[in-house]
């Protein structure tokens, strides 16, 4: 009996073994089995491509195309974006799961053929290879996003039916060999208006991100598809196309700064519109344009490069960490620095994985390597200024710090909007330079009219040279043209501001002299915006490099990114838990709470937290 236990135990024992061997081994197989990845570079965009260089080419020339259709449209408008585009062309669905590690986890989830996303330095495109065929443009999502970023990159304030209808209206664009078709009907669309009430007009026209009207997540809801079909209406329908009534509206809307006296103003009677868009969308067929795409671009002309297998590993990074897939994007970092600890961009992509973290001593570090390594990194410089601006705000020394490196950056990159609007605030916080801010302001408002924060920007820098009668002007309209929750936020708390430097009374002027630069160059000032607050729920927490904190509130239909520099420094309320325990934040992950922030002025979080109460 005790020889066959021990027989057992040592065929046990050889078991393991043999499948700790085999783990091991599988590791070993994933890890010498990498994407082959090709770089190919166009005139406007960087491609990364694991399906092969013939496809990498057909996507790139397709991106150019649309890119010229977009020129061509609308030869007034600005369509590239100041900073650099990177378009990764992935070679089936299973490779979605590289940049996208929780994609085909949810059976019920939608099929994803194609992706875009901004970020404050980068746009990223995600393209599959292998989606093609006939019907709807499997590529809708994609295109919609993108056409929001060009038309917001142009227009202030687009109410937000003209910004989805618009949106729609190009994302259903398709180019074929070298003719663009715009317009095209959607079936679902078509479906939706055919089953639903259709929205007053003047509902329509007036509804902002705060109605249950809008679901941002939903783009088959009666809203989106009501938006297209008065987008394609006054585009296309026969009756109106040559009365450019579009055109109209939009420089009534810049006229006036009013979406809905600009909608009066150009369309006239609300009610008849109504009703001759309801007849037009139930007609058998729709027009659409046929555009001749007049463009030179040659993909036998586009650079192609093999990347090294820690190139290709550095570029899936990229996306990751700008993402927030930091887990899966620092995992491939450290292989990627194990392969070649010289790889390129590596660390960059260091550096922005510790900043996102908020261990700025890293990202600092890295930032510096990088700079080492190529003395012309824009994104290397600037995200040093926000560093800098984190860690001490503004004050004597760090001032010219954070200045410099923003007049770097400028140097390097003179169309990065985010870097002259960073510049106009630390301008404002000294008297020998507030008197150039408003420029910087102005330059930042000129590369992206659509983005309020840069406009809130040149009031802020109206202020600080006292010039309070503009100032107001600013924030009037400001109100008028906020759509989205953090929109509406700045502009309130900037309203504030001004009245309370207007009309200042004693605690008016203390609330001022926490928002506003110093009158003096005597010691930091408390940063450039007093605070404002949002409630939701916490859904995403890096309790990261103590003792910094950061996390996303989701709030109805928004999420906002914030950062705690210093947990002991914050008010930190729970009434289900001692202090003690509300002040771990690995407690805060899944909760409803109120977040007292100052917007910030730069980088990924949308304000530092002042205090936070948890429900």
């Amino acid at each position: 009996m005790q020889t066959m236990r021990k027989q057992l135990w040592l065929w046990l024992r050889s078991l393991r073994l043999a499948f700790l061997m085999f783990v091991a081994l599988a590791a070993i197989i994933r890890a010498e089995h990498r994407e082959n990845w090709i770089e190919i570079q166009s005139p406007h965009y960087t491609i990364y491509s694991n399906a092969g260089e013939h496809d990498g080419r057909r996507v790139a020339t397709q991106f150019e195309e649309i890119r010229a259709l977009f020129e061509q449209s609308f030869p007034k408008l600005r369509v590239d974006f100041g900073k650099p585009t990177i378009v990764y062309v992935l070679k089936d669905e299973n490779s979605l799961k590289l940049l996208m590690p929780e994609y085909g986890q949810n059976k019920d989830s939608m099929k994803v053929a194609g992706q875009y996303h901004v970020s404050s330095d980068k746009n990223y495109a995600v393209v599959r290879a292998d989606v093609t065929g006939s019907g709807s443009n499997p590529y809708h999502v994609m295109y919609h996003e993108w056409a929001h970023g060009l038309f917001r990159l142009n227009y202030r304030g687009l109410p937000l039916w003209l910004d989805e209808g618009l949106a729609e209206y190009w994302g259903g664009s398709d180019i074929d060999n070298k003719e663009g078709r715009v317009g095209l009907a959607d079936p679902a669309q078509l479906r939706v208006l055919r089953q639903n009430a259709f929205l007053p007009i003047a509902t329509l026209v007036s509804i902002d991100a705060s109605s249950p009207l809008y679901n941002r997540q939903d783009h088959a809801g009666m809203f989106y598809a009501e938006s297209w079909a008065i987008v394609h209406y006054l585009s296309l329908a026969a009756e109106v196309r040559d009365q450019h009534l579009l055109d109209k509206y939009l420089a009534a809307l810049q006229a006036s700064d009013d979406p809905i006296e600009a909608a009066n103003r150009s369309f006239g009677d609300l009610k008849k519109l109504g009703a001759k868009l309801e007849a037009y969308t139930r007609q058998s067929s729709f027009a659409y344009q046929r555009i001749s795409v007049n463009s030179s671009v040659s993909e036998k002309d586009f650079a192609a490069r093999h990347l090294s297998p820690a190139e290709g590993l550095v570029a899936q990074a990229d996306y990751l960490v700008h993402t927030k897939h930091l887990p899966e994007a620092i995992e491939i970092l450290h292989q990627a620095e194990k392969l070649d600890p010289q790889v390129p961009h590596l660390h960059d992509e260091l550096g922005y994985y510790h900043f996102v973290k908020a261990d700025y001593d890293n990202s600092l570090k890295e930032f510096d390597l990088a700079i080492a390594e190529g003395p012309n990194d824009a994104a290397a410089y600037f995200h040093k200024a926000s560093i800098i601006y984190r860690q001490n705000r503004y004050n004597r020394e760090t001032t010219p710090q954070i200045i410099a490196n923003l007049q770097t950056v400028i140097s390097l990159q003179p169309n990065f909007a985010p870097a002259h609007a960073f510049l106009c605030i630390a301008y404002t916080q000294s008297p020998d330079t507030r008197a150039k801010a408003f420029a910087e302001a102005k330059k930042a408002m000129d590369l992206e009219p659509g983005n309020l924060a840069y406009f809130i920007d040149a009031g802020r820098a109206l202020v600080a040279t006292n010039d309070l009668a503009n100032a107001k002007k600013v924030a009037d309209i400001a109100q008028k043209l906020a759509t989205w929750p953090r929109d509406r936020a700045m502009a309130v708390n900037f309203q504030k501001t001004v009245q309370a430097k207007t009309n200042p009374s004693v605690e008016d002027s203390r609330a001022v002299a926490a928002a506003e630069p110093a009158a003096d160059d005597e010691g930091p000032t408390a940063g450039p915006a007093r605070p404002s607050q949002e409630e939701g729920q916490i859904t995403e927490l890096i309790c990261g490099h103590p003792p910094s904190v950061m996390f996303t509130l989701k709030a109805g239909d928004e999420q906002f990114l914030f950062h705690v520099k210093d947990i002991a420094k914050i008010r930190v309320r729970d009434g289900a838990a001692d202090s003690a325990e509300a002040a771990s934040c690995g407690k805060w992950k899944d909760r409803q709470a109120a977040v007292e922030f100052s917007p910030t002025p730069d980088g990924p979080a949308f304000g530092e937290v002042s205090s936070i109460s948890l429900k």
